[in-house]
């Protein structure tokens, strides 16, 4: 091969050997040649790394979370699934209040009329767990 040709090729080589030379070493240095000068080939010195460099994530220990609370009773719950049933009724509009001790219901509140306030206890008796409704609903009549 001629000298033209060789250039080309350790130009290509060296750098090559720049691009993945960073990930092998600390630092790198290129020192290029003139251009002028067809036989100086361009030269890349890789200073070697002296320390390696290691990441290691920290590992935290804490002792595990311990909650403790009252189980809902089954008058909580079924207080839930009445207010609920009732909320969802979209053929009721007012204020209705809904507590519940030992499995009997009572309702207190406001609707708009008097068929209101049976559709609001037949919802109330159609939630499983419910023995029995007090209602104590008014209907405004007019307002």
């Amino acid at each position: 091969m001629t000298a033209c040709k060789k250039i080309p090729v350790i130009a290509l080589l060296a750098a090559a050997g720049a691009l993945a030379a960073p990930a092998f070493a600390a630092t790198t240095v290129i020192y290029a040649s003139d251009p002028e000068d067809d036989y100086a080939p361009s030269v890349t010195y890789i200073e070697p790394a002296l320390t390696s460099q290691y990441y290691y994530a920290p590992v935290y220990v804490a002792p595990p979370i311990t909650i403790r609370a009252q189980r809902a009773s089954e008058d909580a719950l079924i207080t839930d699934d009445v207010a609920y049933s009732i909320a969802s009724d979209p053929r009721l509009s007012g204020r209705v209040g809904v507590e519940t001790y030992r499995n009997e219901v009572t309702l207190s509140g406001r609707l708009t009329t008097p068929g209101q306030v049976e559709i609001a206890s037949r919802d109330a008796r159609a939630v499983d767990g419910v023995s029995e409704v007090h209602n104590y609903i008014r209907s405004r009549v007019g307002g």
